[in-house]
């Protein structure tokens, strides 16, 4: 399957992820654009972060971590600094943001475990974050 028999498939679950219809079928449609995979997604992606409906905002961010992507990396980073997301995504991002699995996100996560200019909830989430984190991986940021 190549890409271009995948374009109806993110067309289709583009169009629904923002269609108005109901939370179970966006929500499912915004999941599906995660198992795609299709990096050109990442944008509607991150717009759909902002949505009204909290649950098509978490399956948003769960479907960005699926996608391992400088772009989807700078997505959950961009979260967890947003000054007005709710806590909640934001703590999401920080536990999807290990799976990037790259040097920059480890040492993000380091960054926000100890830095005072995050929240004490989101500092701790950043902590047991890391403390699930293989030594190979801890490796990669130099600590």
């Amino acid at each position: 399957m190549g890409p271009a028999s995948e374009e109806p498939a993110l067309l289709r679950g583009l169009l629904w992820a923002f269609e108005p219809a109901p939370s179970e079928i966006r929500v499912l449609a915004v999941e599906d654009l995660g198992l795609l995979g299709d990096p050109r997604a990442l944008n509607a992606l991150a717009q759909l972060i902002g949505d009204s409906n909290p649950m098509v905002q978490t399956a948003a961010i769960r479907a960005i971590g699926a996608m391992r992507n400088p772009r989807a990396e700078e997505i959950l980073s961009n979260v967890v600094r947003h000054p007005s997301l709710p806590e909640k995504l934001k703590v999401q991002a920080i536990e999807t943001l290990l799976l990037q699995n790259t040097r920059s996100s480890l040492l993000f996560l380091h960054l926000v475990a100890r830095s005072p200019l995050f929240s004490f909830n989101l500092q701790n989430a950043a902590r047991r974050v890391l403390q699930n984190t293989t030594p190979e991986a801890m490796g990669r940021t130099g600590t």
